[in-house]
């Protein structure tokens, strides 16, 4: 047989369990549209590096327009993927420049992600194919 006491306690358990477990629907149900970083956070300089924006309430309350901008330059929307992530296609830049990337949702506004990505030269984003080849016989002409 259970106590009053031992009642109280599961029930007061169960509470705090339900709390716990239902705090993570909060943050799903944050109303506010906002953007929260980018990866990845530098790209080709010659352009064309695909790049995710990750945030909050892109597409929940209905249709909206977007325009990305990389400094002063347009990049290219691909898709809402989600909610929470956009596809951009990065424009090019100047090599070793770090900009600020503007959205601009419509409706919604702007919200900028300060100093988020760096233009570098193709040959800085990461290894090659070319790199796999430990014969020797093949040398990338730089």
């Amino acid at each position: 047989m259970v106590s009053a006491r031992q009642a109280v306690r599961s029930l007061l358990l169960l509470a705090g369990f339900a709390l716990v477990a239902g705090s993570g629907a909060c943050g799903d149900d944050d109303p506010k549209l906002k953007v929260t970083n980018i990866s990845p956070d530098k790209g080709d300089s010659d352009g064309g590096t695909y790049v995710v924006i990750k945030g909050n309430r892109f597409i929940k309350d209905g249709p909206r327009n977007a325009k990305v901008y990389f400094g002063s330059r347009q990049g290219s929307i691909v898709r809402f993927q989600s909610d929470s992530e956009l596809i951009v296609q990065a424009p090019g830049g100047k090599v070793d420049e770090v900009v600020d990337v503007l959205v601009i949702f419509d409706p919604g506004g702007q919200l900028t992600i300060k100093k988020a990505f760096k233009f570098v030269d193709k040959s800085d984003t990461g290894p090659s194919v070319d790199d796999l080849d430990t014969s020797g016989k093949s040398q990338r002409k730089k």
